[in-house]
């Protein structure tokens, strides 16, 4: 597995390439700039129509050879007009609105040089971008990298009140060149409802194109979560191909808006079958094991160790040292001194609307992370038995 083993709180994943060809592209003078005016609207067309010989000089090839009539590069300055042609072909305005996003500012060398060889045309084309997509961009998540297993976005450099607003899922490279995003949900904030609408992820490979699209990589409809509560993420997974486990993500949305509310309880209801219940049962020795060689959870790895649940989640932060993986995913610490803390931590991994399906069951069962280092459970298991009876006395 080739993600970066950051602590959990960092972010994640990799990318996908637009297909595109280049064939030999030739380098172009640069012709007069019309010019923007600072808070002024700029019509996008004499931009582009200043630019467009040295576009297709550049990227056109030998008589059109390339992108204009080529018969194997994508002809994004196709005939009758480039102009047009343009802005038509998927991801050179791109979903999120960001003109540095844009496929023409972020392709790399390819059978052809990219944009960034001719300074001047590439800080031309990102004039034109820039009028075709005026501010505001869609409203995104900052860029990430993925972790393999818990990751956690924040989403409160949105906005203003999103503090608390975050999205968490397990990432799994399960082959090369393919991100496999499970278990995908989304918290609003403890005093804001949260509503958004077609989300999708946003590919940012080290080097490369940027991958903005919705279609493929995206969700549909509305989704409304209630103050201080949490809920499936849409369906909860999504497969990212063509994926650059060296890239970073990024989570943007069509639309995000809050609107004022008292959340729910966030401490525990069943405090007492916590104590003497799930923290035994979290107590318990279970087998430690090995990778599993990320194989979509098929169980292989070799036993290495006796271990338990608290063992790892309530492992002590070494002095100058940050937490472990396990205790950034759910912090236990607080087990012996406050259980009431450790409780509120368990619990945001309970799917109050699909109890069997909560992470806390999931994950010792062998049904979610399929990196979890635990020999899976049985869910006869006591200690899954134990947990799962405190899981199902919880309430809102």
């Amino acid at each position: 597995m080739a993600l970066h083993a950051r602590a959990a709180t960092a972010m994640v994943i990799g990318v996908a390439f637009v297909t595109c060809a280049f064939l030999a592209c030739k380098g172009g003078s640069s012709s007069g700039d019309p010019g923007n005016t600072p808070g002024v609207a700029t019509d996008p067309e004499p931009l582009f129509r200043a630019i467009e010989a040295d576009i297709k000089t550049t990227c056109g090839g030998t008589n059109g050879s390339c992108h204009v009539r080529g018969t194997q590069a994508p002809h994004w300055l196709g005939d009758p007009d480039a102009y047009l042609s343009a802005k038509k072909y998927p991801g050179i305005l791109p979903a999120t609105r960001e003109p540095g996003d844009s496929t023409l500012l972020t392709q790399v060398d390819h059978e052809g040089p990219s944009l960034k060889h001719y300074p001047k045309l590439y800080e031309k084309v990102g004039a034109w971008l820039a009028a075709e997509l005026p501010p505001p961009p869609l409203p995104s998540s900052q860029k990430f990298q993925v972790v393999e297993g818990f990751n956690l976005v924040n989403l409160n450099t949105i906005d203003t009140g999103l503090e608390g607003a975050r999205i968490s899922f397990l990432a799994n490279e399960v082959s090369v060149g393919t991100l496999s995003i499970t278990a995908i949900r989304i918290y609003a904030p403890q005093n804001a409802n949260l509503k958004v609408e077609s989300p999708f992820f946003v590919v940012l490979p080290l080097n490369g194109k940027v991958k903005a699209e919705p279609s493929v990589n995206g969700f549909q409809g509305e989704l409304t979560v209630n103050a201080g509560t949490s809920t499936d993420f849409y369906s909860g997974k999504m497969i990212l191909t063509r994926w650059d486990s060296a890239g970073q993500l990024k989570i943007a949305f069509t639309k995000l808006t809050s609107t004022p509310g008292v959340g729910a309880n966030i401490g525990c209801t069943a405090l007492d079958l916590f104590k003497t219940k799930a923290l035994p049962a979290m107590r318990s020795m279970i087998d430690i094991t090995g990778d599993d060689d990320n194989d979509g959870g098929t169980f292989d790895g070799s036993v290495i160790g006796q271990g338990s649940c608290i063992g790892c989640h309530g492992k002590p932060t070494p002095t100058n040292s940050g937490p472990s993986t396990a205790v950034s995913a759910m912090n236990l610490q607080t087990a012996d001194t406050d259980p009431a803390m450790a409780c509120a931590a368990a619990r945001n991994f309970i799917s109050f609307d699909n109890k069997p399906n909560s992470l806390i069951i999931l994950n010792p069962t062998g049904k979610a992370n399929p990196n979890h280092p635990i020999k899976p459970l049985a869910s006869s298991d006591p200690v899954i038995q134990g947990i799962t009876e405190w899981v199902n006395a919880e309430q809102k």
